[in-house]
């Protein structure tokens, strides 16, 4: 047989193809030497590489550490991110009554679903954790270790659910069907239960929801319109920080306030009374500042031209302050009303003053915009209590009495 041969012309272009190869090699390859690539066309064994420097080490050990964190995350948001986006509320409700009956049968009649989605469901919530929530027994489940503390936060979750409820329909309830009272807490013992015992008296009390705490917190709430009245001292140190636009300040009554120690504890010389110079040497447990009670105090001090005291016990509560004077552990100011009851008892004993102190006015504060039949009934019972001839004050003026029924818009 004739061996084939090839074209011409096919030769030609393999012949080509060999001499382009081979002008790109020649052309590159200095290119490669001077970038430091040389060593990969070199022969020989590769000369042994040098171990890390003890820095190099350490800086590996960080990024290796950091690395794996950023992992561990990642790993923990996208496995919070996938429970957010399919666990519901009416799952948690399930795992609840499932606790709480601890039969399929019963949680599914109490949520008016049937077993086999009582079971279901249940099965849904463990493939989300990965964890076994309750144990099937044959008289029931009970909740694992895990599976306990599942049902303690599923309950939180929904008692929230529910708090937030409520709060929405007070919102969205007609305007006259909740009045909402701010007051400090000694206010709140004395003053605010007088008045809507009178309101229940009557028959006009509504429904209440009152709110104690620190003057700031509810002044911030009344301008916000979260509460329809307030019930506080007209001193500045009290109403300082309302803004004034817009609110009407009522004076209702005053408020007297006392010295008060366990009995005995100091004893009493003629019936000047005692001076602020000798009160002052004695220990006292006083309020922090900016309270009303710290400011009278040191108000007193001032006009007598000695300088405050340091209390020997500070404490913001003004039940504890005077559980700590029956101890005998010292002196405090409290108002009037706050200590009737103790002063009747005999447990607390008052000192007479040789300056008395100067009765404080107390004053509702509201929007005068705000038309509301709850705190229009509120208010006319305040004026019914605080200014019969009774319980007018001493020490002010006949003028001062007929200013406790004056609005005074500020």
């Amino acid at each position: 047989m004739k061996r084939r041969h090839r074209p011409a012309s096919a030769l030609r272009v393999r012949e080509r193809e060999v001499l382009r190869g081979a002008v790109f090699f020649l052309r590159v390859m200095p290119g490669l030497r001077m970038m430091g690539c040389g060593r990969l066309y070199r022969r020989g064994p590769r000369a042994p590489s040098r171990p890390p420097s003890r820095e190099r080490r350490g800086m590996l050990s960080t990024v290796a550490k950091s690395t794996l964190a950023n992992q561990r995350d990642a790993g923990r948001h996208g496995a919070t991110q996938r429970v957010l986006a399919a666990l519901r509320l009416r799952q948690l409700e399930v795992i609840s009554t499932l606790a709480d009956t601890g039969n399929m049968r019963a949680a599914g009649e109490r949520l008016h679903m049937s077993t086999a989605a009582v079971s279901k469901c249940l099965r849904e919530v463990e493939a989300l954790f990965d964890t076994r929530i309750f144990h099937r027994l044959a008289r029931g489940v009970v909740a694992s270790a895990t599976g306990e503390l599942i049902v303690q936060r599923a309950r939180v979750l929904l008692g929230e659910v529910a708090q937030l409820s409520d709060e929405l329909a007070a919102r969205t309830s007609p305007h006259d069907a909740l009045l909402r009272i701010g007051a400090p807490p000694f206010l709140t013992w004395t003053r605010v239960s007088e008045l809507l015992r009178a309101l229940g008296a009557a028959g006009n009390l509504p429904k209440v929801r009152l709110t104690e705490g620190r003057l700031a917190d509810i002044c911030h709430k009344l301008d916000a319109g979260d509460i329809d009245v307030l019930i506080t001292m007209n001193t500045p140190s009290e109403l300082g920080g309302l803004r004034p636009e817009g609110f009407v300040i009522e004076q209702i009554g005053y408020e007297s306030w006392v010295v008060v120690c366990a009995p005995g504890k100091l004893r009493t010389r003629g019936a000047k009374g005692l001076s602020w110079q000798r009160l002052r040497e004695f220990g006292w447990i006083l309020p922090p500042r900016p309270t009303h009670a710290r400011a009278v105090v040191e108000q007193a001090l001032l006009e007598q031209g000695l300088a405050p005291i340091a209390p020997q016990i500070e404490s913001i509560n003004a039940i504890t302050n005077l559980q700590l004077a029956e101890a005998g552990l010292g002196l405090t100011l409290a108002a009037r009303c706050t200590v009737e009851d103790r002063l009747a008892r005999g447990t607390l004993s008052a000192l007479p003053l040789a300056t008395p102190l100067r009765p404080v006015p107390i004053a509702m504060v509201y929007r005068h915009d705000r038309a509301h039949r709850g705190l229009t009934a509120l208010r006319e019972a305040a004026q019914r209590l605080y200014n019969a001839p009774a319980s007018a004050p001493s020490t002010p003026s006949s003028r001062t009495s007929q200013a406790s029924a004056r609005k005074s818009r500020v």
